[in-house]
């Protein structure tokens, strides 16, 4: 399959590389800055409930993938509501395009029984 065909299967390493740009916000004086902006890109997409969202940013020290030195407005929570909104997106992009597939099978079968066995005339 090419992506051409398909355009809108995203990959996990994009989504993580995108959530990863937007929420590992860098801040050298965490009084200074809010995670106002975080906590409405977190609710427009849909990952999780905005209290996970910390107000100011702050330093977790349980973070697995967005581990920087400095205060982040990630969090644990906010990681796991991204796996788990990857994983719906990724089993959801799977579900339709099986289904296209199959759609572009049944309606061409016997095309497609032709070109891989003995097509009966």
């Amino acid at each position: 399959m090419s992506r051409g065909v398909y355009p809108r299967v995203n990959c996990l390493g994009c989504v993580w590389t995108l959530t990863f740009a937007v929420f590992s916000l860098i801040v050298t004086d965490s009084e200074a800055y809010s995670c106002h902006e975080v906590r409405t890109a977190f609710q427009t997409r849909q990952v999780g409930p905005p209290q996970r969202v910390p107000e100011t940013p702050g330093t977790d020290v349980d973070l697995l993938v967005c581990k920087h030195p400095g205060p982040s407005c990630c969090t644990r929570k906010m990681e796991e509501s991204y796996q788990f909104a990857v994983k719906r997106e990724t089993l959801h992009n799977i579900h339709s395009y099986s289904g296209q597939l199959e759609h572009l099978i049944s309606k061409h079968s016997e095309a497609f029984q032709c070109k891989f066995s003995v097509c009966e005339t």
